[in-house]
C-alpha cells in the first residue's frame, strides 16, 4: 500500500486539536456521569473549553492548509462507494472517516449547546438559563441527557476503526496524528502533496479568536435580552 516517503498531512493545529479533544471529552463524561457535586465546576469548565475547541476546529477548518481542511473532506456517496469497493485511497480522511468526522462534530457542539441551557434546579445552571423559559430549558436538559449517548456510540465506532486501520491495514493512523506524518497511500488520484503549515503566530491568532467566540457566544443571551 505505501509506495512513497512520509507526508506531512496533519497540520500542529488539527493534532492540538484532536488530543486536546480526547482529554476534555474524557474528563467531560468522567465529572458527568460519576462525579458529586464538588466535581461538576470542572465539568462546566470543560464544556466552555470544549466550546471553544469546536470554534478552533471551524476556523482551521475553512482556512487551514492540511488534510482537515473541510473542503478536503470527500462527503459524495459516489467516492463512498469507489473507497469501499478499494478503487481509491485518500492520505486525509476517507469519505466513511469524513462523515464520522462530520456527525462528531455536530454531536459535541449539539452537547456543548444544550449544557448552556442545563439546570439540576439546586446547584448548577448553564449561562443561557436564565434568559430563556422554561420549556427551552427543559428541552435543553432532555437533550444534554440524550446526546451524550449517541456521542459516546461515535466514539466507540471511532475508537474500533481506528484500532482496524492501525493493526489489521496496517494504516498508522495514531502515529500520523502524533508526528503529522503518514506514508502516502496508492490510488489517491493526485491527492498525494505535502501541505504546508499555518505559521505559529496564525496558529495563536486563531486559538485567540476561537476563545473569543466561545466567550460571546455565552454572553450572546445577555446582549440580546
Amino acid at each position: 500500500m505505501n509506495t512513497s516517503s512520509p507526508l506531512f498531512v496533519w497540520d500542529l493545529h488539527t493534532r492540538l486539536f484532536h488530543w486536546l479533544l480526547v482529554i476534555l471529552i474524557s474528563v467531560s463524561f468522567a465529572t458527568g456521569l460519576y462525579g458529586d457535586m464538588d466535581w461538576m465546576d470542572w465539568h462546566i469548565r470543560c464544556g466552555y473549553g470544549l466550546l471553544g475547541l469546536m470554534f478552533f476546529r471551524l476556523y482551521t477548518g475553512l482556512i487551514g492548509r492540511d488534510y482537515g481542511r473541510f473542503s478536503h473532506f470527500q462527503l459524495s456517496p459516489r467516492a463512498a462507494l469507489r473507497y469501499v469497493r478499494g478503487q481509491q485511497a485518500f492520505n486525509g480522511h476517507n469519505p466513511l472517516g469524513s462523515w464520522m468526522v462530520v456527525a462528531m462534530l455536530c454531536a459535541i457542539s449539539a452537547q456543548i449547546l444544550s449544557g448552556l441551557l442545563t439546570t439540576d434546579d439546586y446547584f448548577f445552571e448553564g449561562p443561557w438559563v436564565y434568559w430563556f423559559d422554561e420549556e427551552w430549558v427543559s428541552l435543553g436538559g432532555s437533550t444534554h441527557h440524550l446526546v451524550w449517548q449517541f456521542l459516546a456510540g461515535f466514539i466507540g465506532l471511532h475508537i474500533a476503526a481506528v484500532l482496524f486501520y492501525q493493526f489489521v491495514k496496517k494504516d498508522k493512523l495514531v502515529n500520523a496524528m502524533i508526528t503529522g506524518r503518514k506514508e502516502s497511500a496508492n490510488g489517491t488520484n493526485g491527492e498525494a502533496q505535502n501541505i504546508t503549515p499555518l505559521p505559529f503566530w496564525g496558529l495563536l491568532l486563531l486559538a485567540g479568536l476561537a476563545g473569543g467566540s466561545a466567550w460571546a457566544l455565552i454572553q450572546l443571551p445577555s446582549w440580546l435580552f
